[in-house]
């Protein structure tokens, strides 16, 4: 190992390592010894060293059906068809929960977070116990924890008495990690002298989904669509009828929900890349077009369980963050500095899909983010908005 941490420049650990204790040099060898030193530095040369931002030059705004033009009728009739497939047991809910909620300077997961007495993880337990009363279904609840919030999260769950919902329907995956660099593409130790490690962003839910067995265990359970959202969008309606009627009417391998995007608003936008759907950051769309394209993306998509497990370990890009993370120095003091976090992103699977439905719904009715404590997305905004619509 110390050949490999020579050949890869990674001298500061190297000098590290002999201030450790035996113990500590074993775990530390024993992580080491899992990963594979020449893809860390082909992933650091190309996506720090060499990173190049293009803008697409051929992004078409994509086919969408706009709920607010569907006539009544035809409403009526893909939310039945919804219900007969949730009913049916079609669908599983997954829910992205590996974060923290730092932000919001509440000690503990995300989803542990309370309005008036109720979590975020109780306000989608409730939607998702009230389709099992009303349709006599046991619908399998799916939850990506990460290394830091797994524990607790299970904890949380078990005191709650997993908020009347059958623990037996109640599954939790870890998020997968990846190391993280200095920026000069060096390994780090973290404060418990082991190797740095991030996680690997929302896009390792596909890979962790099959390596976890969750998707084979919702094979077997007759599943064939997963609905995908995650623990920050406090308006989330889990398992919407209307769009799961659409996944199951357009035998789409996504259907994603969207939003219409306001001008100027920094928010992906759903779009149509050399036919291949994407989403792309407003910072990358090209110039003075930011405001041609009218789907925002607001992470609630449906996924054909098929189409999942064959594209479960497809090539998926990793995209860089650059954040202040603890670390040990060269003297073994705990510094917050700047780290190379490395992340794949969910959407990057969908240039694999051969169909693709998008539905734009109402704003008001769908989407208030919880981000920060205070400002724009803020506990405050949530609040206001969970009143609005009689959520709480």
């Amino acid at each position: 190992m110390e050949k490999q941490l020579k050949q890869f420049n990674h001298h500061q650990l190297l000098e590290q390592t002999e201030l450790l204790s035996q113990i500590e040099k074993e775990k530390l060898q024993e992580s080491l010894s899992t990963q594979n030193f020449e893809a860390i530095n082909t992933l650091y040369q190309d996506v720090y060293v060499n990173r190049k931002v293009t803008l697409p030059d051929d992004v078409q705004d994509i086919e969408t059906v706009i709920i607010s033009e569907v006539a009544d009728e035809d409403y009526r009739q893909i939310e039945d068809t919804g219900l007969k497939a949730i009913k049916a047991g079609k669908f599983a809910a997954v829910l992205m929960a590996g974060g923290q909620g730092t932000r919001l300077q509440h000690d503990g997961p995300k989803g542990t977070f309370e309005f008036d007495g109720v979590s975020l993880f109780e306000m989608q337990a409730r939607q998702i116990k009230a389709f099992n009363e009303k349709l006599n279904v046991k619908i399998p609840w799916v939850i990506m924890t990460s290394d830091i919030n797994h524990e607790a999260t299970i904890t949380f769950f078990k005191q709650h008495d997993y908020f009347n919902l059958n623990q037996e329907d109640v599954h939790f995956f870890i998020q997968p990690n990846i190391v993280a660099l200095s920026e000069s593409g060096e390994l780090l130790l973290n404060e418990d002298k082991q190797l740095l490690m991030t996680p690997n962003g929302n896009g390792g839910i596909f890979e962790a989904l099959q390596t976890s067995g969750i998707n084979q265990l919702l094979k077997e359970k007759g599943v064939t669509h997963i609905y995908m959202n995650n623990i920050d969008n406090v308006l989330v309606k889990v398992l919407d009828p209307v769009l799961c009627g659409y996944a199951i009417d357009s035998n789409a391998d996504v259907t994603t929900k969207t939003i219409g995007a306001k001008d100027n608003e920094s928010v992906g936008r759903v779009v149509e890349v050399h036919g291949k759907k994407q989403v792309i950051e407003y910072t990358e769309l090209p110039d003075g077009q930011e405001n041609a394209f009218r789907n925002a993306n607001i992470g609630i998509h449906i996924f054909k369980l098929d189409f999942l497990i064959a594209n479960a370990k497809c090539d998926m890009q990793y995209h860089l963050a650059i954040k202040e993370l603890s670390q040990l120095d060269e003297t073994f003091t705990v510094v917050k500095k700047k780290a190379l976090k490395f992340e794949k992103f969910y959407f990057d699977i969908f240039k694999y899909a051969d169909s693709f439905m998008t539905v734009q719904f109402n704003r008001s009715e769908e989407f208030s983010p919880l981000k920060n404590k205070e400002g724009k997305d803020s506990i405050t905004t949530a609040y206001d908005d969970l009143k609005r619509t009689n959520r709480l």
